[in-house]
């Protein structure tokens, strides 16, 4: 194979490299915390499934409470841009019954 053609075969592989990057950094975006909050309190949970994602781990474990874990999707600008492990979205039920994210938590 000539040089010529290895090196544009090795550009058209880094080029195809880099737009698969994109495309899957695109289903998990990465938010300061204060966006990640602002997108999902007060919300209902489709809401925030629609928003921000669905999340890796649920646990319904209590009766009137629902908790939503992700897992990198936060980062603390105050804290020198550092990643958070999880980000924990409490949802509590409404008097409707629809459940309502009331708190974030970040570890």
């Amino acid at each position: 194979m000539s040089e010529a053609l290895t090196s544009r075969f090795l550009s058209r592989g880094a080029a195809l490299v880099v737009a698969v990057s994109f495309v899957l950094a695109g289903c998990s975006e990465m938010l300061s915390r204060d966006d990640f909050a602002a997108r999902v309190k007060d919300k209902s949970d489709s809401e925030v499934a629609k928003l921000v994602g669905k999340p890796v781990t649920v646990d319904t474990s209590k009766p009137d409470q629902v908790i939503w874990i992700y897992n990198s999707r936060t980062f603390n600008i105050e804290g020198g841009n550092k990643f958070d492990t999880k980000t924990i979205v409490v949802f509590n039920k409404a008097g409707s019954g629809q459940l309502k994210a009331t708190d974030v938590n970040f570890e």
